[in-house]
């Protein structure tokens, strides 16, 4: 295995190529990102396998669809856990702290060589899916590859870490899709995970996510550093395509919140008129 790295990544060509993305620290990395790209299609494959044994009641009651949103919840949650835990002690480096727009770290680029394998992955899982995911699940994974490849140059690899604190909501979302697979709607796990998808989602998508775009378009246009104009224009459209995704989303959570309490209501009532009816008759 060493061997195969060292041939793929100690040659003049590699070197020359990455040199000329712009992306010099990426040269000794991109062997990872396809490996660890491979090993989340393995979670997906062994969710596929296991949850029938695990859950065989769920497994056969859901439809292709849902089983197929099953398994890429898996891959993402392993994502998720992995990135918040590793971005909260990139977050505390006081030495990237001090310059977010240059600054590199060894601890960071190592984990956004894992955020960059799912993001492959995503957007091929994506890209095979496309009926099922929807082209704005694409942009998604597309923007989000191309700003971590970005973090090589490097960029931004503070702002980064910052970022990938949005999937913290993608824990408690995750979570409530399969307990409703599970159908646990009324369970007070599931009012209680409910609180936190809309509480995270808001603080750390919109009013946090809010303010590290302002902050990076900022740092961005005060640079005494020279950036390419191309980086600096594919960053402010991410930027842009993320945080619309972002406050589109939370839209449509709020919408589905207020149809779920409606329902609700309306069962009480129902409930209550039967208690009525049984009453007088």
């Amino acid at each position: 295995m060493e061997a195969a790295h060292n041939f793929l990544v100690n040659n003049s060509i590699n070197a020359k190529l990455f040199n000329a993305a712009g992306l010099p620290r990426l040269a000794n990395s991109w062997p990872q990102v396809v490996v660890i790209a491979i090993l989340f299609q393995i979670i997906y494959q062994f969710s596929v396998s296991l949850t029938p044994f695990l859950f065989p009641s769920t497994w056969k009651r859901l439809d292709k669809v849902q089983k197929y949103k099953w398994c890429v919840r898996k891959v993402s949650t392993c994502h998720a856990v992995y990135m918040v835990t590793n971005s909260l002690v990139i977050i505390a480096n006081v030495k990237l702290r001090a310059n977010p727009v240059h600054g590199s770290d060894p601890v960071a680029e190592s984990a956004f060589t894992v955020t960059l394998g799912y993001f492959l992955w995503d957007m091929a899982n994506t890209y095979r899916n496309i009926d099922v995911d929807g082209w704005g699940f694409m942009a998604h994974a597309i923007m989000s590859f191309g700003v971590y490849l970005l973090a090589y140059s490097p960029l931004l690899q503070y702002y980064g870490a910052c970022f990938m604190m949005f999937e913290i909501s993608t824990l408690f979302l995750n979570i409530h899709n399969t307990l409703e697979d599970l159908e646990l709607q009324e369970a007070i796990l599931y009012y209680i995970n409910a609180t936190a998808l809309v509480s995270s989602f808001f603080f750390a998508r919109i009013v946090y996510g809010t303010i590290l775009s302002i902050n990076v378009w900022r740092e961005l246009a005060n640079s005494t550093i020279p950036i390419n104009p191309l980086a600096v224009s594919f960053v402010r459209l991410a930027n842009i395509t993320l945080m619309c995704l972002s406050y589109y989303w939370f839209s449509i959570i709020i919408m589905t919140a207020k149809r779920n309490a409606l329902d609700a209501d309306l069962i009480r009532a129902l409930d209550e008129m039967d208690k009525h009816q049984i009453k007088t008759e």
